[in-house]
C-alpha cells in the first residue's frame, strides 16, 4: 500500500546557501539594535557570537545541527564590524 502524503520532495539547490545568507542578515539586523542601544562593537561581537553558537552548537554532531561555516566566529566579527562601520540609526 502507498502514502502519497509519505514522498518527501528533494531540498531545492542552493538551500545551505540561502539559509547562511538570511541568518547573515538577521546577524547584521541584531548588530544594528545592538549599536543603537549603545553596546561596543566587541561587546556586539561577544554577544552574537554566544547567540550563535547556543543556536547551533547544540553537542550534536549530526549536519542539521552544525554550525555553518558562514557563521563562525570571524564571520560574525565581521558582519558587526561592518554594521558599525555604517553606523545604523
Amino acid at each position: 500500500m502507498s502514502f502519497p502524503w509519505l514522498a518527501c520532495t528533494p531540498p531545492r539547490e542552493g538551500g545551505a546557501d540561502r539559509r547562511a545568507k538570511v541568518a547573515a542578515a538577521e546577524l547584521a539586523s541584531r548588530a544594528g539594535v545592538l549599536y543603537r542601544l549603545g553596546f561596543s562593537e566587541a561587546a556586539a561581537t561577544q554577544r552574537l557570537t554566544a547567540t550563535v553558537a547556543w543556536e547551533y552548537d547544540l553537542g550534536r554532531a549530526s549536519a542539521p545541527y552544525r554550525r555553518p561555516d558562514a557563521l563562525s566566529d570571524t564571520a560574525i566579527a565581521k558582519i558587526v564590524a561592518d554594521t558599525f562601520a555604517r553606523r545604523p540609526g
